[in-house]
């Protein structure tokens, strides 16, 4: 840990990469927000949780939708126009949103206002991965920067929705989305007006028309779903979202079940901690063995923390076996992060994390609709942590057999990609 601490150190002396991670995290606490902040405000409005679930959803497929375009519009040099535009135009949707709810709206509004919101949802998280390794001095430091960027992404999950409860509680909901409008509003645009991540989204120079009206190949634009490696990565991704979705869906209902409904919430912050933990131990570490199989181990390694839960025999152990999952949690996402820039083309990165945000949107919302549906019967029994962690590890044994499987392809196409990149300087 000791050594996590000094690359820690360093990485934050490196001129700019403050300027880039403050930001980037403030800006991206509203998502950490949104599902609570969206139940809360919608509920209170309208007084029906089916309401606030429509909502909820539609803002979440919205994002999911408009992310990789939004990604793309940056790649093309006008990152800090997006940034700066999505920040304040979902901050005015948020506030529409409140304003909306005191007149006693109908539910086409409601969800057209929520679903408006998460379509302008700046691509904070995406620009942040593309800026903060070219920061990085060394290849450590980039290891650092991705390390960092997954802890940011469980700190979003923690503290989120600890602002949402203490300022409802204190105020009301309205007064939480409106601190969520500012946030996104602030954080976008500190973001934006970083030096670096202007400095790091020059505009591309037109390409040049050949006789037959086409580009030369040196213009042509290669997106970053050309690749069978980066499919891999974004399948994985959603695989593992899905079974996270399953269980962040069936812990609260176990724990209602046991009579101990107020638990859940320290039982998903316990699996947040872990994870913050693991990424922690993963900055300190130097590997030998190339990305892809770090992917395929740590994947495996994740089939292990999701199977153990079947272990569980009481809200205590299964906190125990939750923050032990929870270690491999940030060190497969900084691989991951690692991999999309190395599968990604030259002029592509962003719109490629992006993708990588729709994978994850997705697939946490069809593993929460899985356990809401087809498991829905079974949750609130003395069974249904069982067959959800059963499901929830299935869904994470697909993702490990793609990892094994398609490791040496990993490899091939990251080479590809990084040959491509040099050639297009």
């Amino acid at each position: 840990m000791r050594t996590a601490v000094t690359r820690y150190r360093a990485l934050f002396a490196t001129p700019g990469v403050l300027r880039v991670a403050l930001p980037s995290l403030l800006g991206r606490l509203p998502i950490g927000m949104s599902t609570l902040l969206f139940v809360l405000v919608v509920y209170a409005g309208t007084g029906s949780y089916g309401a606030a679930g429509l909502a909820t959803a539609a803002n979440s497929a919205l994002t999911a939708v408009t992310a990789p375009a939004l990604g793309r519009l940056a790649d093309r040099g006008r990152a800090v126009a997006v940034l700066v535009s999505t920040g304040l135009a979902q901050a005015a949707l948020l506030v529409a949103l409140v304003l909306a709810l005191r007149s006693d709206p109908g539910l086409p509004l409601v969800v057209a206002l929520a679903g408006l919101a998460g379509a302008v949802n700046p691509p904070i998280g995406a620009v942040t991965r593309v800026v903060l390794p070219r920061l990085a001095p060394d290849p450590q430091a980039v290891q650092t920067a991705f390390a960092l960027d997954a802890i940011s992404v469980e700190l979003t999950y923690v503290l989120g929705p600890t602002v949402v409860g203490v300022v409802a509680a204190v105020l009301d909901p309205d007064a939480a989305a409106l601190l969520a409008a500012a946030i996104t509003a602030a954080g976008a645009v500190a973001l934006a007006t970083a030096p670096a991540v202007r400095s790091a989204y020059a505009v591309p120079r037109p390409a040049v028309p050949t006789p037959r009206g086409r580009r030369h190949r040196g213009g042509r634009r290669r997106g970053p779903l050309r690749t069978r490696g980066m499919i891999v990565v974004l399948a994985v991704a959603g695989l593992e979202a899905a079974a996270y979705g399953v269980l962040e869906v069936a812990i609260p209902a176990h724990a209602g079940h046991l009579g101990q409904p107020d638990s859940a919430g320290v039982l998903v912050a316990v699996w947040s901690a872990g994870s913050i933990i693991g990424g922690l131990w993963y900055s300190g570490q130097t590997f030998r063995i190339p990305p892809n199989r770090q992917y395929a181990i740590l994947m495996c390694a994740n089939l292990l923390g999701f199977g153990s839960l079947l272990l569980a025999t009481g809200l205590p152990s299964l906190g125990v076996l939750l923050f032990l999952a929870g270690l491999v949690i940030s060190p497969t996402t900084a691989v991951e992060y690692a991999l999309v820039t190395a599968l990604a083309p030259k002029g592509a990165e962003t719109e490629a994390f992006t993708w990588a945000g729709t994978a994850v949107y997705l697939g946490f919302a069809a593993g929460s609709a899985l356990a809401g549906s087809v498991l829905s019967s079974t949750l609130a029994t003395a069974r249904g942590l069982t067959v959800s962690t059963v499901v929830a590890t299935a869904l994470v044994l697909v993702g490990a057999a793609l990892t094994v499987a398609y490791r040496r392809r990993l490899a091939t196409d990251c080479s590809v990609s990084q040959v491509g990149s040099i050639r297009s300087r």
